[in-house]
């Protein structure tokens, strides 16, 4: 009976609910030239506070400042950019209106205001979601269901991380849950191009964490990584004051986004980034860190970007490995105590970070990350090496010639996709993907004689386009599905196994292995692989049920509890 009931669960679910890894990093955007603008003394200082998020400090020079020459417009100015740092955007609008309405026409300001207001218009109707340390601003609606676990992860890379980077924040940490493209884009900045073509889907970036529903995603996505990958970024901002590089900045970030789960997934690296750093490797052609500033977003192609992302998390694992865990925070304290001459060495020339990108540093209040001093590793380097950013490079790459990296044959690093505007559907993409007009016409002759119950004659034919299309995740899953159903669970396994080892981040792999598992009798595999559908596309019900029947068979009443209150929050939608 139990068989027959696994057999007929298989049917609920839609075939291939891609799910790519996350591009998530924190921005340092080119910004338009501008005149300069006197400032008065003082007013730099703060600023420096606010780009290294120290709001205390900064509120506290304002404070002296206002104290010392009362009434001038800079302060309200000032005043009105640590607002909108601590999410207070009425407070900060009134503050900018009072600068302005001393010194109109002031261009930073008009910036910001700007801002605050547009975040202000993407946030509205949001409640705040609070946890021991984070205050998670979702719009009400679906998203609900994702609150339960995006608190567990961010209290557990809370504590997880502290323990690694050495530092816990005091204050509470502002997060931001966006359920749709166009409230992201206001409020984070990111371009409507960089969100729909290039998948950028999280940004750390004006004292809070910032990221995209799965449910805004065509297949979810690696979201609760994602989360924890943004939080370092923000540990990282304090810990340096904003003086860490981008390529250290990323490298540290995809090195730990996975370590805030109880029992670590094994590897920081997507088997496609294996692939592209092996590549490297082999050909001696890798993307060097300085050309990797002012943000990863603006290298040529996307095979460069997730190539840069493999090697500075490499760089990281080269530094736990070979200097230990405690490198890494002399490492971050040693940019952080730099002095002035010492942050100049080794950092690259206002606008000459990437040759390919015309930008000059300006005064903005908005685009704080990239208005100041440029950022260098290499005070770092020298405390924990004893080497320059060129020499840490040639010690890194040495050192990656002698690891056991794989090509990873058919594995590829795939964008997140946003849901499509039009009638385009899942079954239409999948066939896009396939590069075999062969295979095209096989599988949608397969998917036709699964759609009438001839499940035999459809597996036929999915097999024969696999070999066309080996590595093709919407045909593994196809053929794994039918083969489930059939009853033939080594075979689905084959076919599993395969489409994990292409890409672990596709959550009908993780549907199908959970199936065959339960099948097989093995329900602490199914369990984990239930609980990694949640990881990348929590919405659908199925899982949510199948796991309230493994914690309640075994006793874990908190999560099974947990997994009620979701399904009754997905019944009331």
């Amino acid at each position: 009976m139990r068989k027959k009931f696994l057999t007929g669960l298989i049917c609920v679910f839609l075939i291939a609910a891609f799910a790519p890894s996350a591009w998530t990093h924190t921005v340092n955007r080119a910004v338009p030239l501008s005149k300069a603008v006197k400032r008065p003394d003082g007013y730099r200082a703060v600023v420096d506070e606010l780009r290294a998020w120290d709001l205390a400090a900064a509120r506290k020079k304002i404070a002296s400042l206002e104290a010392g020459s009362p009434g001038r417009a800079e302060w309200r100015a000032l005043s009105g950019a640590a607002d909108y740092l601590e999410g207070r955007f009425s407070e900060s609008i009134a503050n900018l209106n009072a600068a302005l309405k001393k010194k109109p026409g002031d261009g930073e300001w008009l910036e910001l205001r700007l801002h605050v207001r547009q975040t202000q218009t993407a946030m509205q109707g949001f409640k705040a979601h609070k946890t021991a340390h984070f205050d998670i601003w979702y719009e009400p609606g679906e998203d609900a269901v994702l609150l339960p676990y995006l608190g567990d992860a961010l209290e557990k890379a809370y504590a997880r991380y502290g323990e690694i980077l050495g530092l816990r924040p005091a204050q509470r940490i502002r997060v931001e849950l966006f359920s749709n493209s166009v409230r992201f884009h206001r409020s984070s900045t990111l371009s409507r191009r960089d969100i729909e073509e290039k998948g950028a889907v999280g940004v750390c970036k004006f004292n809070k964490i910032m990221f995209l529903s799965p449910g805004a995603l065509l297949r979810g996505y690696r979201w609760l990584d994602t989360a924890a990958h943004e939080y370092v970024h923000y540990l990282v901002v304090l810990a340096t004051k904003n003086r860490a590089p981008i390529w250290l900045h990323e490298g540290i970030a995809k090195y730990l986004e996975k370590r805030w789960e109880d029992g670590e997934r094994k590897g920081y690296l997507h088997p496609g980034e294996e692939a592209l750093l092996f590549k490297a490797r082999e050909t001696n052609n890798y993307v060097p860190f300085k050309k990797m500033e002012p943000s990863l977003i603006y290298l040529d192609t996307p095979q460069e970007v997730h190539l840069a992302y493999a090697e500075a998390a490499s760089a990281v694992d080269f530094i736990y490995r070979r200097m230990g865990e405690g490198a890494l925070v002399r490492l971050l304290a040693g940019i952080r105590e730099a002095s002035p001459a010492q942050r100049l060495q080794g950092a690259p020339a206002l606008g000459e970070e990437n040759p390919g990108i015309r930008h000059q540093r300006r005064a903005s209040l908005v685009e704080l990350e990239s208005t100041g001093p440029p950022q260098s590793a290499e005070p770092g380097l020298r405390l924990i090496a004893g080497v320059d950013l060129g020499g840490f490079e040639r010690l890194w790459i040495e050192d990656l010639k002698k690891l056991p990296l794989r090509e990873q044959a058919g594995s590829q690093v795939m964008l997140p996709k946003l849901k499509p505007k039009g009638p385009m559907s899942e079954r239409s993409i999948d066939l896009a993907a396939l590069k075999s007009a062969v295979a095209r016409r096989r599988m949608r002759l397969g998917d036709r004689l699964s759609f009438r119950g001839r499940m035999r004659a459809a597996l036929i034919e999915y097999r024969r386009a696999l070999r066309d299309e080996p590595y093709s995740q919407p045909l593994l899953n196809r053929a794994a599905q039918v083969e489930i159903h059939l009853g033939m669970i080594p075979q689905a396994e084959r076919h599993i196994k395969r489409a994990l080892e292409v890409d672990p981040d596709y959550a009908m792999t993780h549907v199908h292995r959970a199936l065959a598992s339960e099948m097989g009798g093995d329900a602490e595999s199914a369990l984990r692989a239930w609980e990694e559908v949640v990881q990348i596309n929590p919405f659908i019900r199925v899982v949510h049920e199948r796991l309230l029947a493994h914690y309640e068979r075994t006793g874990q009443t908190e999560k099974a509890k947990r997994e009620r209150e979701v399904l009754r929050a997905m019944s009331s939608r």
